[in-house]
């Protein structure tokens, strides 16, 4: 397994039985970056999905350790901020779909006052009828590609303060949405009454269904920003989620089922895990194999809740559509944008390689 040395980790694709080894990177010239560019084009268009169908049933994965656990075990809280100007000097060469141009993030771009603009409290409905909180950065172009940012359990939307910073300013031509899933920050009503997060440790109940729901969330975030938001449909949209949020984001694009316009075209995980709160991701990341969903995936090895192993089956899974950013130490979630603020980097690099923002 090919794993990133620290202190300065790279943007890896994790094979399977290789020992582990530092990858060093080369910086592409201008010429092979066009080159590049053209054939990363040329890729995603051959391999768009002909035809999405609803998630084929989850296979019986091995437990991880959050199966049936209390949200306890995940970290709560918002991180600290990203650093400024993270040190994430290229990622590595074209090597067919799902991987990013060899490129250096480019310097901060001067936001115009639409850019600048304080984010705007909105609100939805899941399914379910639970109402969902968020907060959205609108730009200048009614067609603008979206991303939606999914936080982990026992937590909300502003644990992602520190990233959605970092990829507002470096991609301003892109909207931005955060929500808190139900029985988190805001999103706890239910009708006339009050939902909070620890509901959906307990048994199946009418409107909840447990930690699976929250894919539902997800499914209705892309909805109000396919149908309401600027009342025309993104170019393309990804999905960030950490731990059960990552959860949520690869059922949901799974499900998902639009092609073209709109549809999900990329999606990152931090500290995912294939069965977490006894909600399994196989199928869901079968169905993303065929449909040719690009997807990065973040961790740390002294995640004691099976990440490495969840990366390793994702590998097996998605082959040449999974990118792995992996590192010794961080911790969980959220946590290891924290420790690590090269994360946002690569969270810019593949969001504007996929959304076609490049």
């Amino acid at each position: 397994m090919t794993t990133v040395a620290p202190p300065r980790p790279r943007l890896l694709r994790l094979a399977p039985d290789s020992p582990p080894a530092a990858a060093p990177l080369r910086a592409g010239t201008p010429r092979r970056r066009l080159r590049v560019a053209l054939a990363c084009l040329l890729a995603a268009t051959a391999a768009s999905c002909s035809g999405r169908n609803a998630t084929p049933a989850d296979a019986a994965p091995t437990d991880s350790p959050l199966d049936n656990a209390p949200a306890e075990t995940q970290a709560a809280g918002p991180p600290p901020a990203v650093e400024e100007d993270p040190a994430w000097p290229s990622t590595p060469r074209d090597a067919g779909p799902g991987r990013v141009e060899d490129r250096a993030i480019e310097p901060p771009t001067a936001l115009t006052g639409a850019e600048r603009s304080a984010p705007e409290a909105v609100q939805f409905e899941s399914p379910d009828g639970v109402v969902l909180h968020g907060s959205l950065w609108r730009t200048g172009d009614p067609a603008a590609p979206a991303v939606v940012f999914v936080h982990q359990a026992r937590s909300d939307r502003t644990e992602w303060a520190g990233v959605i910073e970092r990829v507002h300013r470096l991609v301003p031509g892109l909207t931005v949405l955060a929500f808190d899933l139900r029985g988190h920050g805001a999103s706890t009503r239910v009708g006339e009454r009050t939902l909070r997060w620890k509901e959906l440790q307990s048994g199946d109940r009418p409107g909840l269904r447990r930690w699976a729901s929250c894919t539902d969330d997800v499914q209705a975030a892309v909805a109000f920003l396919r149908g309401r938001v600027h009342g025309t449909v993104p170019r393309a949209i990804g999905l960030v989620g950490s731990s059960v949020g990552a959860t949520s984001v690869i059922r949901a694009a799974a499900n998902d089922g639009v092609v073209g316009p709109g549809g999900i075209a990329a999606v990152v995980v931090l500290s995912p895990g294939m069965n977490y709160f006894s909600v399994p991701i196989e199928g869901a990341a079968e169905t993303l194999k065929m449909c040719r969903t690009p997807v990065l995936a973040v961790g740390a090895r002294d995640d004691t809740n099976g990440v490495v192993g969840t990366v390793e089956r994702l590998q097996r899974i998605l082959a040449d559509q999974l990118q792995v950013l992996l590192f010794e130490n961080g911790g969980h979630g959220v946590a290891v944008a924290a420790a690590h603020p090269e994360v946002a980097g690569a969270i810019v690099v593949f969001l504007k390689a996929r959304l076609g923002l490049l």
